[in-house]
């Protein structure tokens, strides 16, 4: 009894970290139909038009620091 607790702890446990590390991804889909998973890297808006984003320009990111 003791050693099922003991790993539905440990599951519950691993379950909750890999919650917690995914929920700083970003995944993008790609037009044509490929996918990237992308750390700590905001979401772009996707109601924007295809001008509007080439409008915005490039925004570069500096490793470390959070973007605006």
């Amino acid at each position: 009894m003791r050693m099922k607790m003991l790993k539905i702890i440990t599951l519950a446990m691993a379950s909750c970290l890999l919650v917690t590390l995914l929920s700083g991804c970003t995944t993008y889909t790609w037009e044509d139909g490929s996918k990237e998973t992308v750390f700590g890297v905001p979401t772009e808006d996707e109601r924007l038009t295809e001008e509007e984003r080439r409008a915005q320009g490039v925004r570069y990111r500096k490793p470390g620091e959070i973007p605006e």
